[in-house]
């Protein structure tokens, strides 16, 4: 009862604009959008010792939340299923070996109005490759193409969901030991 202090060691972290990012304020911030101060940092290193999707920032949407673990730290990675982040991240972490230290690097990209994000992974020393390309697919169900006005989008609700449970499966049978 009373007031207590948090003994929690976790660091809450998003991806923005290509950087894993730290909610600062003006003194400690390197980094700003949209007149929020962050602390940038270009990749965090660690064993992932957890996945888990929870509720997004929007109504209706889901994040991806990683736990990320260096020793002493631990720190907690969210980002957005419906993202280049998660479909990079997503179709190369199965290629990864979860019982070894990995590095996570995000990337951004903005030409005119298009705008393109990326999560890479790396492990010892090499980029991992991913387990789906546009040539080799596997199992992974296409995009649905759906016209709505007369413009032709995507529906990768199928693709996405597949790659969740792939995932959460590769993680529930690692065992991991941390």
């Amino acid at each position: 009862m009373g007031l207590n202090t948090n003994t929690n060691t976790s660091n809450a972290l998003y991806i923005l604009q290509g950087k894993i990012v730290k909610v600062a304020n003006k003194e400690t911030g390197n980094f700003e959008v949209n007149g929020k101060f962050y602390e940038a940092y270009d990749s965090i290193s660690g064993y992932l010792v957890g996945f888990k999707i929870v509720d997004g920032y929007r109504d209706g949407e889901r994040d991806v939340a990683l736990k990320i673990q260096d020793g002493t730290d631990e720190y907690l990675l969210k980002f957005g299923v419906n993202s280049g982040n998660f479909t990079s991240w997503s179709k190369s972490i199965q290629n990864a070996d979860l019982l070894k230290e990995l590095e996570l690097v995000p990337t951004f990209k903005q030409d005119g109005d298009k705008k393109q994000s990326s999560l890479l992974i790396k492990q010892n020393g090499e980029w991992i490759k991913r387990k789906y390309t546009n040539d080799s697919m596997g199992e992974l169900p296409v995009a649905m193409p759906v016209s709505l006005n007369g413009k032709v989008s995507y529906d990768y609700t199928a693709q996405l969901d597949y790659l969740i449970n792939e995932i959460s499966s590769i993680f529930d049978a690692a065992e991991l030991p941390f």
